[in-house]
């Protein structure tokens, strides 16, 4: 998980409520400002550190919201006072680029200017807590985090608006070198070459002999079996020929064993049966509706092969470990083209996978946002992500704690279908789910 979903996962819908009354926008708006204000603030400060001006991030990294204190009781203090520290930190971490920061979340958001500026006033205060709380908690010094920070610079400047990465000057930032102390090796003094016993062993001239003697009794041990009889010499010659047609035939198998398993990939894929729909999302052929009811008692009317069925065969089957490789796609979850929208059809499996969250508390997911080829790879990876960080903001909007879930976009990557054809496309452009956590 990467610096920017452990923020993310801190802010609870409550806050996320808090602050869209404060600042007088929607819950969506604040999760774009959010999706566009933390990554922001990372780079802010690991611009800040690679300058060398530690002692500055000392100070809006220590006491924001004071010790002990948790960062969304900001909310509860005065609105001006919050509204002017916010201020305050974001002319110190962007200084100049402060107004490039504030247009470019404007631009992500579809808020106006000042609407922005008073949301981001908000955002910084209570970013810079979560970061001060992390760092607590993890016993992270000033240099610990920005080391986290530069590891995940390109996922940061992926999630970034488009062109603030330029404008914050990002490709750029190193962080600076550490001077280590010199340290004077001790010279080993070689001791004298002794076997087992303590005892020095003898000179290099002395090895031929050491050898020719065990040479010699092999080669008359071998001479004497095989002078014995003949018909050893022809076991002999059919174990190896027995035993090479054994590995020949094993490698054969090996090698149909691999071609089958191939050919299994294929046909996994082949079984996602589908068509497009007059507004280009791919619709999948689901199957009969069937009746699953749920540990809590709730009960499903959902179809046999959707992902909420397979999700939940997935959590229940004690015999299928939690891994990196399953994942599960949404198969009536669609988004405006070119955009983080959710369309109207979409709530339903989200209603649903709320619920199956909601009878298996112990679960935890992960949410992956994937796109097609078309386009520049930087532009689909940051769509991608939005997307994904809709979805899981709209779950917690139907009640699951957001710590149990995280979001990631991937862009272009892992496609499931080929991008030559339009159904491919449309597969390709997806979102998927993966339980990290039974």
């Amino acid at each position: 998980m990467n610096l920017i979903e452990m923020i993310k996962n801190e802010m609870g819908s409550d806050v996320v409520s808090s602050l869209s009354q404060k600042a007088g926008v929607t819950t969506d708006q604040v999760q774009s400002g959010l999706s566009a204000g933390i990554p922001a603030v990372l780079a802010g400060i690991l611009k800040n550190g690679a300058s060398g001006d530690s002692g500055f991030l000392g100070k809006i990294l220590s006491g924001v919201t004071g010790a002990g204190s948790n960062p969304a009781d900001l909310l509860n203090g005065d609105h001006d006072s919050l509204l002017e520290k916010g201020k305050s930190l974001l002319g110190g971490l962007f200084g100049k680029d402060t107004d490039a920061v504030t247009n470019a979340v404007s631009s992500s958001s579809g808020l106006s200017g000042a609407k922005t500026a008073g949301l981001m006033a908000m955002v910084v205060p209570l970013i810079t807590g979560y970061i001060s709380k992390l760092m607590a908690s993890k016993g992270w010094g000033i240099s610990d985090l920005l080391g986290k920070i530069f590891e995940s610079k390109s996922a940061i400047t992926a999630a970034l608006p488009s062109g603030l990465s330029d404008s914050l000057g990002l490709a750029n930032i190193n962080l600076p070198k550490v001077d280590l102390p010199k340290v004077d090796i001790p010279k080993v003094v070689e001791m004298p070459k002794t076997n087992y016993a303590g005892i020095e062993k003898p000179k290099s001239g002395g090895s031929f002999l050491r050898w020719l003697i065990p040479l010699l009794i092999i080669l008359l041990g071998a001479w004497w079996i095989m002078g014995k009889s003949g018909c050893n010499r022809t076991k002999m010659t059919n174990m190896s020929d027995s035993l090479s047609a054994n590995v020949d035939s094993a490698g054969a198998k090996m090698d149909s064993a691999a071609d089958a398993m191939k050919a299994g990939a294929a046909a996994a894929v082949s079984t996602v049966t589908g068509k497009l729909n007059e507004a280009g999302d791919f619709v999948r052929d689901l199957g009969a509706k069937v009746s699953r009811k749920l540990p809590d008692g709730t009960e499903l009317s959902i179809a046999e092969n959707s992902v909420e069925s397979s999700l939940i065969s997935f959590i229940e089957d004690k015999n299928k470990p939690v891994d990196k490789t399953t994942w599960f796609t949404f198969d009536r979850l669609y988004f405006e083209t070119g955009k983080s929208t959710l369309k109207p059809e979409s709530q339903e499996q989200l209603k649903n996978i709320a619920a199956i969250l909601k009878a298996y508390p112990n679960v935890q997911l992960k949410i992956g946002g994937y796109t097609d080829n078309t386009g520049d790879a930087a532009v689909n990876k940051k769509i991608s992500t939005e997307r994904a960080n809709v979805a899981m903001g709209e779950l917690v909007k139907l009640g699951v704690d957001g710590k149990r879930l995280s979001a990631e976009g991937y862009g272009q990557e892992h496609p499931v279908a080929s991008n030559d054809t339009p159904e491919g496309r449309g597969q390709n452009r997806r979102i998927d789910v993966r339980v990290t956590q039974k």
